[in-house]
């Protein structure tokens, strides 16, 4: 019988930068956002960072996937590969140049692991 492992989120964040400290590899975020405000559209978005907080009993290498969308289609699918270290726990930072933003309108973001959405979070751009 074979057990199906799932990850668990333990955070996720959006913020305009995050360092990653060598060694322990403590997370310090920088500028965490839930907003976009923006005169024009459509608008680009010059830099992001998605910062996860993982956990999984299992050390290891996970694949993922990053979805963002808003009502009407897919705007950006991102893959990825997502490491579990002996403690159980692992941090993913993936930046993002250039996040383009066609309207004023809530983007979902879905982090997927094995064709599950095992989060869901919100990011709203708005007219101002």
């Amino acid at each position: 019988m074979m057990v199906n492992i799932m990850l668990k989120v333990n955070f996720f964040h959006i913020c305009e930068n995050a360092i990653l400290e060598s060694g322990t590899n403590n997370v310090s975020l920088i500028n965490i956002f839930e907003n976009i405000n923006a005169n024009n559209f459509p608008a680009i978005h010059p830099v992001l960072r998605i910062v996860v907080g993982l956990e999984n009993k299992n050390p290891g290498i996970y694949d993922v996937e990053l979805v963002f969308l808003d009502e009407k289609a897919e705007i950006l699918k991102i893959p990825a590969k997502v490491t579990i270290g002996t403690n159980g726990k692992g941090n993913w930072v993936h930046k993002i140049i250039s996040y383009p933003i066609p309207r004023e309108l809530t983007h979902q973001i879905k982090l997927n692991y094995e064709g599950k959405t095992i989060y869901t979070g919100y990011l709203t751009i708005n007219n101002k």
